[in-house]
């Protein structure tokens, strides 16, 4: 408020010619002012800041006489004798087993099956030969034998349906299929479907008689044959011959059956 008064005093009642010379001079004043405070602060930084120069000279001092005196070709020489005669270091021995191929999905769905096939011979492996053909007193009466016949005949009307130049395969009697029958031509249509998915995952996923795609009829298969899995468990045990324990543990270790499906290459 003072300095408005002393503004205000200076203008008032002064000729107009007056009042414009006052205003110039006020603006001169200012404007002197600013350029000493910019001249101020650029001295100070000046002085807090070596220049470019004498960074530049003080670098120069620091160099080893070699740097500084000798000829370009005389300074690489030095360098090149320097590298030679520091220690290397040897890189350490790469470690087997630690690299992995990039995840192949359907590499991976295949897999799935093989180990899923693995499950179905194990529990044939498992199983009490006296149970095969037994008659149970539940249900409709079926056998053991006649529940693993139906998984193989319907795996020969999928290859019929989606893929016709692999089905050339016997089918399996429902009353007198022996078990080493059984497990073989298990093993005989669990390859053909795989050799039927690996085409059609090839060709975009595209099933012929099958929709979506392949996929969706890998897992249709999967619960088709697991659900017939249970039923086998559930017979053997009514008549008499019940799976030991470790047994029906077994059915669920897929990472070991993944194994024994997959064995890795010995070294």
């Amino acid at each position: 408020m003072p300095r408005a008064r002393a503004v205000a005093a200076r203008y008032r009642l002064a000729p107009r010619a007056t009042i414009v010379q006052r205003a110039r001079e006020d603006l001169d004043t200012v404007a002197a002012k600013q350029n000493q405070t910019v001249r101020q602060e650029s001295k100070t930084k000046a002085a807090a800041k070596p220049s470019d120069q004498k960074r530049g000279a003080r670098a120069r001092r620091a160099r080893p006489p070699l740097e500084q005196d000798a000829p370009s070709d005389a300074r690489a020489d030095a360098r090149a004798d320097e590298r030679e005669s520091a220690p290397t270091v040897a890189a350490a021995p790469a470690r087997k087993g630690r690299g992995k191929p990039p995840f192949d999905p359907s590499s991976a769905l295949l897999e799935a099956w093989s180990t899923h096939e693995r499950i179905q011979q194990f529990l044939l492996e498992q199983l009490d030969a006296q149970a095969w053909g037994a008659f149970a007193p539940i249900g409709k009466g079926r056998t053991i034998r006649g529940v693993v016949a139906h998984m193989h005949n319907v795996r020969l009307l999928w290859l019929a349906s989606h893929a016709p130049d692999d089905a050339a395969l016997a089918r399996l009697d429902r009353e007198t299929a022996t078990l080493d029958e059984a497990r073989k031509a298990l093993a005989a249509s669990a390859l053909a479907l795989t050799k039927m998915l690996r085409h059609a995952l090839a060709d975009n996923g595209k099933l012929p008689g099958f929709k979506p795609d392949a996929v969706h009829f890998l897992a249709y298969a999967m619960a088709h044959e697991a659900h017939h899995r249970g039923q086998i468990c559930l017979l053997a045990r009514a008549v008499g011959r019940p799976l030991a324990s470790a047994a029906g543990f077994g059915l669920w270790e897929w990472r070991k059956r993944h194994g024994e499906a997959h064995p890795e290459p010995a070294d």
